[in-house]
């Protein structure tokens, strides 16, 4: 168990262990929006952090055994620390499926950089790193199928040899609907209209956003939305359980988004 408090008060993290099947179990909270580092600003970012915290230590001495993104997206994100730590050491072994409560959730959150699949191979990176879109197509699919078989390795793997993912630039938004058929849903692209939004929502028909630079990402990311209620839509997204914990406004997220697709 870690706990965590940043300079100014600016961040405070909770993260508990994980679970046999390397499910997190816990909520982090108040992760802040991400910024744009370069690999030397990120390790500037996690010494700090290592004063506090001997894990990140470990992770700064050991910097040379990690690639850039690895260590831009942990100064980003706190909740990957476990992640991180056992990056250099893990071999892209896909460990375990889901959990009982994962599957007794209408819309459970998968996490890209779960234990058990975030290490495997992904384009050129991992689906820890790179491996957004294919998770929240996973939990699309779950959430449609109950196929408990739709697991995010399954279809970062599917997304991989279809040529679905772009060296440099990741997903190809075409997965959202040519890959989704492969799955026995059909995803339709969606104007960005918050009626039109909710309209789909309310039949039982989740949502997937392509995000640009923002609350999400400093790049580009996909997450997920399942619901909502007169405070907000409800979100998945599959690289943090924070911006999962709460509901988004209509305003907070549409100039962020850049293109989006129902399912049925």
């Amino acid at each position: 168990m870690l706990f965590l408090l940043l300079a100014a008060g600016k961040l405070l993290l909770l993260l508990l262990g994980a679970s046999g099947s390397g499910a997190l179990t816990g909520r982090a909270t108040a992760v802040e929006a991400p910024v744009q580092r370069t690999r030397e600003e990120a390790l500037a970012a996690l010494e700090e952090l290592a004063s506090s915290a001997s894990a990140y230590q470990k992770i700064v001495e050991r910097s040379d055994a990690y690639p850039d993104a690895v260590l831009e997206a942990l100064a980003n994100n706190p909740e990957m620390l476990e992640f991180a730590s056992a990056y250099p050491d893990s071999d892209g072994t896909v460990t375990g499926g889901l959990t009982r409560e994962e599957t007794r959730d209408d819309y459970p959150l998968f996490l890209q950089w779960d234990s058990r699949w975030g290490y495997a191979s992904y384009g050129s990176s991992c689906i820890g790193i790179s491996g957004c879109g294919p998770t929240c197509l996973s939990m699309t699919v779950y959430a449609l199928t109950r196929d408990e078989s739709a697991t995010p390795d399954r279809l970062a793997d599917y997304a991989w040899r279809q040529g679905y993912y772009v060296e440099g630039t990741g997903t190809a938004w075409s997965l959202m609907t040519d890959g989704a058929a492969d799955f026995g849903i059909t995803g339709t692209e969606l104007a960005l209209d918050e009626q039109l939004m909710k309209r789909e929502l309310d039949a039982g028909h989740p949502i997937i956003c392509a995000m640009g630079p923002g609350d999400f990402t400093t790049a580009g990311h996909f997450i997920m939305l399942y619901g909502y209620d007169d405070s907000g839509f409800f979100v998945n997204d599959p690289n943090c359980r924070s911006r999962s914990g709460r509901a988004w406004s209509y305003d907070d997220l549409s100039g962020q988004i850049k293109n989006l697709w129902y399912f049925q």
